[in-house]
């Protein structure tokens, strides 16, 4: 059987560790998204021999005709999609949360939940065929409100949490499982990059870290794989990967 995937944000760190892992599967159809980082797909792909067939799908996400565009694009090439996983996001970062202004509140909703919301509605209708597997990306934060510094970024990942059970619950007469996974202090770009944290700050992080330890991009594919792969009765889950932060 020829496994149809499609990976929103496949450029990031955990898309990338993923696709290490898709690869070694036979006979899949890969459509891989990304925005910015194309490089870093064709970097990755350059090294790995494999006889999937993979196509880089480059777009913005900035509106519905977009991403509906993309989707559509996708299944062209594809001829249908089998297995959607969303790995995109974005985060304004401000010290506190009454200081975040319009548009970079809006840019958070849009990237992390709008364009989610619109990619999955043509992945969706796709997948009532014959039914499919979809992934969808919160944090483990958004389960709990949100960090203070970074609140818009949670309140658009809380509202992947109720996509994720709605999708889970229209979905099920189709044979769509759809479950939502929710990292915690995972190490990537993430955290060094974009939230701009010191050695010094990384390591007061990790005393809120009931286990003591920061998860790595691996411990995120075991689960997707899991999810994608063996998973067919559990869904409409959010499932966190936090190492005990919020317990």
């Amino acid at each position: 059987m020829n496994e149809k995937i499609f990976i929103l944000g496949a450029s990031s760190d955990f898309g990338l560790d993923l696709l290490k892992s898709i690869l070694k599967k036979k006979n899949c159809t890969i459509g891989l998204h990304c925005f910015s980082g194309r490089l870093r797909l064709e970097t990755l792909l350059s090294k790995i021999k494999s006889k999937n067939k993979i196509k880089i799908f480059q777009s913005n996400l900035d509106s519905q005709k977009r991403c509906h565009t993309l989707v559509k694009n996708f299944l062209s090439w594809s001829g249908g999609v089998d297995k959607f996983i969303q790995l995109n996001g974005n985060v304004s970062k401000v010290k506190v949360w009454t200081k975040l202004n319009q548009k970079d509140f809006e840019k958070d909703i849009a990237i992390n939940l709008s364009s989610v919301f619109y990619v999955s509605q043509k992945i969706f209708e796709n997948m009532k065929k014959k039914g499919g597997k979809i992934i969808l990306t919160s944090t483990s934060s958004a389960l709990h409100g949100g960090g203070e510094s970074s609140l818009a970024y949670g309140i658009s990942k809380s509202g992947i949490i109720s996509l994720t059970k709605a999708l889970a619950r229209f979905g099920a007469k189709n044979n769509i499982v759809v479950n939502a996974i929710a990292p915690g202090f995972i190490n990537t770009r993430f955290h060094t990059k974009v939230m701009q944290r010191s050695k010094k700050q990384l390591k007061e992080r990790l005393k809120f870290i009931k286990l003591s330890k920061q998860g790595e991009p691996e411990d995120i594919t075991k689960l997707i794989m899991f999810l994608l792969f063996e998973n067919n009765y559990t869904t409409g889950e959010v499932i966190s990967i936090d190492g005990g932060d919020w317990i």
